[in-house]
């Protein structure tokens, strides 16, 4: 909320930010004075109605904002919702008839989808074709042990979810942009590098698809030093191999070797924002729908599945 969402709304051509809503008071009004000094509130409820709202964004845990983003979209209020959708199938497929029955503009925050990366490495994929191996290596949140608020922060998200949902739908919603063939079952593995975590903060896993594709997928948090976040292509057209946070990397295709230089991955805000106005000039969807949200969650949470049980599990 406060190093994505509010810069970029605060310079986005588009929107006017009316308020804030923190249930702790002192959030709500930091957030509040570094917008110019708008409303703070600490209860939703009452901005429900408000006429001079046209939109919410919900920077919200998912345990917490489905019944949040319910609330406002059957109140005719246009949603776009930080993902993971809900932490569970069962949330989200609530949240999804919602949407189908109100009609309401709803976008899941899928920000790294809006990067020129996502773009670029979209085009080489179809040159090097299917099926092919992909993998995808992030990690992030690193440890400081001199930052207990950060610390915390991570173990909430522990005890109501997973890293590999946090973290990993993103990758799963990006790589969708890459290959469009259905994942249809997942080997996960999970652990704890440090005993006092509240859940596994490592994960390793495959994820294969209907066209004979394989979607390797590395995801570490809280790790006190952190390999490169790294990205590979390998089938029959080719190889691609790029550090995704600084956009560099080669393309070896036809005997040669291409050198690759892009803008890095990034969380594209202003993109994201963009592809918001848009759906409500429209009236539907442009960008990431809940189908996305949908698709992202019953593939993470298969891999939970399958960390618990050391099991294939099918999507």
């Amino acid at each position: 909320a406060e190093s994505g969402h509010l810069p970029a709304l605060l310079r986005h051509p588009r929107f006017k930010l009316v308020a804030v809503c923190d249930v702790r008071p002192e959030r709500a009004a930091i957030l509040a004075r570094k917008a110019g000094g708008i409303e703070a509130c600490h209860d939703y409820r009452p901005l429900l109605g408000r006429k001079d709202l046209d939109a919410v964004i919900l920077a919200l845990h998912p345990e917490h904002s489905v019944n949040v983003a319910i609330d406002f979209l059957r109140n005719g209020k246009p949603v776009l919702d930080e993902k993971p959708l809900a932490t569970t199938l069962k949330d989200g497929r609530r949240l999804a008839g919602v949407i189908t029955e109100t009609g309401v503009i709803y976008q899941i925050g899928f920000v790294f989808r809006y990067c020129n990366l996502v773009r670029k490495v979209a085009e080489i994929a179809r040159r090097i074709g299917a099926p092919s191996v992909y993998r995808v290596a992030v990690y992030d949140e690193r440890l400081d042990r001199g930052n207990p608020n950060h610390r915390n922060y991570i173990q909430q998200i522990f005890r109501n979810s997973s890293a590999i949902t946090h973290e990993g739908s993103h990758v799963v919603d990006y790589f969708g942009q890459w290959n469009s063939s259905r994942i249809t079952r997942v080997h996960a593995v999970a652990l704890k590098t440090t005993k006092d975590f509240k859940g596994p903060n490592l994960w390793c896993a495959n994820l294969h698809a209907a066209d004979g594709s394989v979607l390797q997928m590395e995801i570490g948090w809280l790790l006190p030093d952190l390999p490169p976040c790294a990205l590979s292509i390998t089938g029959p057209g080719g190889v691609l191999q790029l550090r995704l946070f600084e956009g560099v990397g080669e393309f070896r295709h036809d005997g040669r070797i291409e050198m690759i230089r892009m803008e890095p991955l990034k969380q594209d805000w202003k993109g994201q924002l963009d592809a918001f106005a848009k759906a409500m000039d429209q009236g539907k969807p442009v960008g990431a729908r809940v189908g996305d949200g949908l698709r992202a969650l019953a593939i993470t949470q298969a891999c939970e599945q399958s960390a618990r049980s050391g099991k294939i599990v099918g999507i």
